[in-house]
């Protein structure tokens, strides 16, 4: 729960133009709806406060008008001041909601437990938020913050499961960002399928459930098209035949139905991109142990889970920070389409 709203001044409050009069005197445009909003989270008892790295007259007239709990003008290191309020307040992060647009608010905005920044704010401030505002700063973005607070704190509605969702969401991304093993072990994924496509290879894709879907999804972005026209590449999910599927774990048994398909269709040199959240799928291992014998190149696309057979049978493994299989299964599909759309580029991006 959200108990503390911090506000950086300029680009939030203000839309962070400067009228300067034929005296040299500044002035900064306010939105009437700002002013209202400010004063609406004071209503909702939401403790306020502000951090500007300016101190101006005009900054001063800021500290007068509205009613702040905390005022800190002059201050550049603005997480430094978050943590000071924390310890007098007696709060954690997570109840703190800063809202930023600039470079000096790049650290609180990662380090309070919700950051907001206008639509207008710089890539490294929308990078760091987990929230980015329709409306630029200066124009009525703050009533949209009333709204999204008063949501955000609401155990009943509905709309507080999706920010849970989406927090869940934005965290494994933010994780797998600053995994270099993860990001790493993705691109050179996408290499070996340029690699193997010059070489006139095939890619096969496989899982279960919402994997299966994953598989046929992935493959459908390299057969038809991601951005460019270009000639289709040769990729198939191996889920999508019913007769098949279902002949195979009649005759032999669930576990070879996709073993059994790379034993009709696939050649060395090609390559399996298998995809498990657990990393357990018994067909899906089945899968990978035929494949790793033949020589074609093997993949797993799974979560957070310890499996140490993989270290044998995949030439790549992709893990997820996460256990959370809906959180998982989205992280897969934008590997999936990182990877496609690099593929696209590096293979026809200068030749069409």
């Amino acid at each position: 729960m959200i108990k503390l709203v911090v506000f950086d001044i300029d680009g939030v409050i203000t839309d962070g133009t400067v009228i300067v009069d034929i005296n040299g005197t500044e002035q900064k445009k306010i939105n009437l709806k700002d002013i209202d909003a400010i004063f609406e989270l004071h209503r909702e008892q939401f403790k306020l406060a502000a951090i500007t790295g300016e101190n101006t007259e005009i900054v001063h007239y800021f500290e007068k008008r509205f009613p702040w709990d905390y005022f800190y003008c002059g201050a550049k290191k603005k997480t430094e001041i978050l943590q000071e309020i924390e310890q007098k307040e007696q709060l954690k992060p997570e109840e703190i909601c800063y809202i930023g647009d600039g470079k000096y608010d790049v650290e609180p905005l990662e380090h309070a437990g919700l950051g907001i920044c206008p639509a207008d704010a710089i890539d490294r401030a929308k990078q760091a938020s987990n929230m980015i505002l329709q409306k630029e700063g200066g124009q009525g973005c703050l009533w949209e913050l009333v709204q999204i607070l008063k949501d955000y704190n609401s155990q009943e509605l509905p709309v507080n499961y999706f920010y849970q969702r989406l927090e869940e969401h934005e965290n494994i991304f933010k994780k797998m960002a600053t995994d270099r093993k993860v990001t790493d072990t993705v691109m050179e994924v996408a290499e070996d399928i340029c690699e193997m496509f010059e070489r006139n290879g095939q890619l096969f894709l496989c899982g279960n459930g919402g994997s299966a879907a994953d598989a046929q999804h992935i493959a459908t972005e390299f057969v038809s098209r991601f951005y460019k026209e270009r000639p289709a590449m040769n990729a198939e999910a191996l889920t999508v035949n019913t007769s098949t599927l279902t002949a195979i774990g009649n005759d032999y048994s669930y576990e070879r139905v996709f073993a059994r398909q790379l034993e009709a269709k696939a050649r060395k040199g090609d390559m399996l991109i298998a995809i498990s959240t657990s990393g357990t799928s018994k067909n899906v291992l089945e899968a990978l142990r035929y494949a790793r014998k033949q020589g074609i190149r093997t993949v797993m696309l799974m979560g957070d889970h310890e499996v140490p057979e993989l270290q044998e049978i995949c030439d790549h493994v992709v893990k997820v920070p996460s256990k959370i299989t809906p959180r998982i299964q989205e992280a897969h599909i934008f590997i999936g389409h990182t990877i496609a759309e690099y593929v696209e580029h590096k293979l026809f991006g200068e030749k069409l």
